[in-house]
């Protein structure tokens, strides 16, 4: 009984979700300006959860194997990490991917753990505070990578080990906030999104329904797949390998002197009916479109560009994503 209710909520939010995107695609073509301000309105609630990792701190270990190599874990601040309810709760944590770097003849090991911003400002208060943290991010990256650590560390002289590049690509990979269950099935952020979208989408059956560019505010670049952060447990997922690379363009736009002002990319994408189906992130020097199982794009972008300004286009009849991002003025 247990299990055909599992499948049946799974059946109901699976339902749930595919209204909610139709509703959305629908927006965005007959009211823009609507949608804008619904997306704006809903996830300004919910900023921190869309947040990304910043450094804090470093320390380095050794890994203890028959050949010996140093490890640097990062310790950072994370908002999307939930603080201690009291002083007698566990502390959660995130974890990254364990990687190996090799530079020339040095090889070392990189990680990254996340903290909430309230339990490393403690840490940094009281010493014995920050050394339990960092004896907790050891004891967990020992039972999450099979691995035995040295009992001593030391301090590392910078905040990170690396570039801040790619400890969000260690934490994040290509996923983003999930919603629990409850929030997927509770009147507050199902039914009722439902029926607003629903509202708002009668109340303008009339408006032009061409197929209108979608602002991407910063807070929303990345509605990726679930299972980012967990308590104590493994970040470590199926990045889709096996998804294909699309055919792509990308292109510079000059201004009447020569210097670029803008990026184009145009993403071939045969088979997909509607830009629900496709997850873009877009960082200051990167971009990635991964569409489950289907295509994956990850981009490094030729110049940096001002996250706040990027519009997103998909046309149905020819398949293709069309995403303008408008580069830094230095």
């Amino acid at each position: 009984m247990v299990a055909m209710a599992t499948k049946q909520s799974e059946k109901e939010m699976l339902q749930q979700v595919n209204q909610l995107w139709g509703l959305l695609d629908d927006m965005s073509e007959s009211n823009p300006e609507a949608y804008q301000k619904f997306i704006r309105h809903h996830l300004g609630e919910g900023m921190k959860q869309f947040s990304l990792p910043e450094p804090h701190t470093c320390f380095q270990t050794r890994i203890l194997e028959f050949n010996e190599k140093f490890l640097y874990v990062n310790l950072c601040s994370w908002s999307r990490v939930p603080a201690p309810k009291s002083d007698s709760d566990p502390v959660p944590l995130g974890g990254g991917k364990l990687e190996e770097i090799v530079e020339g003849t040095d090889i070392y090991s990189v990680t990254d753990i996340a903290y909430s911003p309230e339990v490393l400002k403690k840490g940094s208060e009281d010493p014995v505070e920050s050394d339990q943290l960092v004896r907790l991010a050891m004891k967990y990256i020992e039972e999450q990578h099979s691995l035995r650590l040295s009992h001593s560390y030391a301090l590392f002289k910078d905040k990170i080990k690396g570039s801040k590049k790619q400890m969000k690509q260690r934490l994040t990979g290509t996923a983003g906030p999930a919603q629990t269950d409850k929030e997927m099935t509770s009147g507050e952020s199902g039914v009722s999104l439902l029926q607003q979208l629903t509202s708002l989408k009668s109340a303008d059956k009339e408006n032009d329904k061409n197929n209108p560019p979608i602002w991407l505010p910063s807070d929303i670049r990345h509605p990726k797949k679930s299972g980012l952060i967990e308590e104590i447990s493994s970040t470590e997922f199926d990045s889709g390998n096996r998804a294909e690379t699309p055919r792509y363009e990308l292109s510079l736009i000059k201004d009447e002197n020569g210097k670029a002002k803008t990026i184009q990319l145009k993403v071939e994408l045969p088979g997909i009916t509607s830009v629900a189906e496709c997850d873009l992130s877009v960082s200051k020097d990167d971009l990635v479109i991964d569409v489950p199982k289907r295509y994956r794009l990850q981009l490094d972008l030729p110049e940096a560009i001002n996250e706040d300004i990027v519009t997103a286009k998909f046309n149905k009849k020819t398949h293709i994503l069309s995403v303008k991002m408008s580069i830094l003025s230095n």
